[in-house]
């Protein structure tokens, strides 16, 4: 999706969760990704994480969805144990290269927030290996950011102008629409997360990342069965862009999660991860 000036250079990173293990990695142009796999069947799931939490966010969901199926998850450029780009790069070859190295031939790819910008743009060019595709707090790459939005995270990145790394994430800490205001818990665990891998951080003003061309106009020809996540508390425009994109994409549903802001995997990860379990086996 579209991000304003600060907030399209910059999003947020990663700790190693207590349920964390050492996984693979696979070289790709000008990098390295890390990724590890879990579980056993014929049903494959990839997991993208969001601009704020890395993989290790998944942590909770984690064990869930490996009792069910086979589950890829990698941190992306610069997050986590993912060395950051030092050269042009496409996020959905990154995506590419872990689903060739974890030799996944059909799979459910589900995304969060930008996460879920990148499945779908892969789904877009490989709609023959996406048996289902599941987006949360996401919608399109190319809808255009709201002013209000813009604001936001203009606000929230301020810090990171003069250093400050933690400044920036103890605003999105308070920050009432990623996670729940009362949500004292999902806060805790962000928090974690960004003291402990503050290179998150540090290495996306200079992302270099290719952009893709945008989605939007292709979703009415995208044939791959698709469900929205969106929690009733997230930003009004992380709504209306999983809405305007839901109406576009036949076969698609759209369904609003309680008492949740846009960071599930930390504020409900077992009901997100019992929701996507029931879409991806209703595949099969």
């Amino acid at each position: 999706m579209a991000r304003p000036l600060i907030g399209f250079i910059l999003s947020l990173g990663k700790a190693v969760g207590p349920h964390r293990v050492e996984g693979d990695a696979v070289d790709v142009d000008g990098g390295q990704l890390s990724y590890e796999s879990c579980g056993s069947g014929s049903q494959a799931i990839v997991l993208l994480h969001d601009g704020l939490i890395d993989a290790s966010g998944f942590d909770e969901m984690w064990p869930i969805l490996c009792k069910n199926f086979h589950v890829v998850r990698y941190d992306r450029r610069g997050y986590g144990k993912s060395p950051a780009a030092k050269g042009l790069y496409s996020q959905t070859d990154d995506l590419a290269a872990v689903i060739a190295a974890a030799k996944l031939e059909r799979f459910a790819l589900v995304g969060f927030s930008i996460g879920g910008s990148i499945a779908l743009d892969y789904a877009l060019d490989h709609p023959q290996s996406v048996d289902r595709l599941v987006l949360v707090g996401s919608g399109a790459n190319g809808q255009t950011p709201s002013a209000a939005a813009n604001r936001r995270e203009n606000r929230n990145f301020l810090p990171i102008l003069i250093g400050n790394v933690q400044g920036v994430a103890a605003n999105w800490a308070k920050d009432p629409w990623y996670i729940r205001r009362g949500d004292d818990a999902a806060k805790a665990k962000a928090l974690a997360i960004w003291q402990a891998n503050p290179q998150n951080i540090r290495h996306l003003p200079t992302d270099p990342v290719r952009p893709g061309p945008p989605a939007l106009p292709r979703l009415p020809g995208l044939q791959v069965p698709t469900l929205f996540l969106v929690g009733d508390h997230d930003f009004p425009d992380a709504q209306a862009n999983a809405e305007a994109a839901h109406a576009l994409i036949p076969n698609s549903r759209l369904a609003m999660v309680a008492n949740s802001g846009h960071a599930l995997q930390l504020e409900r990860p077992r009901e997100a991860a019992d929701l996507i379990i029931d879409f991806v086996r209703a595949g099969h």
